[in-house]
């Protein structure tokens, strides 16, 4: 485990997060860790930097720190990778991988999910408005702190985690 992971998992324990009961809306209190969104990829340049504006906004409410990328010191940093297509319904569907490190390069956690979206799928990419990226960015932080802080149901259906 990366040696920034380590507090992490310490703040966690002691905002009562290793416990068996954690409520989907505010999983952890990170108050005092940092965190750096490393890259999003998979959508058009500005769409991934307003998914970054509020990946960074759903960590500052669980008390994280926001740096930039390229600081040096601790953080956890992640990389998000977004994905939209068409389902067999005709809507617009994405699917999402948040990996987290504590150097950027060896992944510590990796968590995956997906929404669903209720515009028609002719172009997916259009269909990931505001609301859809605030729902993928809540849904990804709060299960990549689950795993990261080891608790119970740590993450979505089809969630992984890995570390290399």
């Amino acid at each position: 485990m990366p040696p920034i992971l380590a507090p992490l998992l310490a703040a966690l324990a002691l905002a009562g997060c290793a416990g068996q009961s954690m409520t989907a809306t505010a999983p952890a209190n990170a108050a005092g860790m940092k965190f750096a969104v490393i890259s999003v990829q998979g959508p058009q340049p500005e769409t991934a930097q307003k998914f970054q504006i509020l990946l960074d906004e759903a960590a500052r409410r669980r008390g994280f720190e926001i740096v930039p990328a390229a600081s040096p010191g601790e953080a956890v940093r992640v990389n998000a990778y977004l994905d939209a297509h068409t389902a067999a319904d005709g809507k617009a569907g994405f699917t999402w991988v948040l990996d987290a490190s504590g150097d950027g390069r060896n992944r510590a956690a990796r968590v995956n999910g997906a929404a669903a979206s209720d515009r028609p799928g002719g172009t997916p990419w259009s269909a990931l408005d505001e609301a859809a990226m605030r729902q993928i960015a809540e849904a990804g932080l709060t299960d990549l702190l689950r795993r990261l802080s080891g608790a119970p149901g740590a993450a979505a259906p089809g969630s992984e985690d890995e570390a290399q």
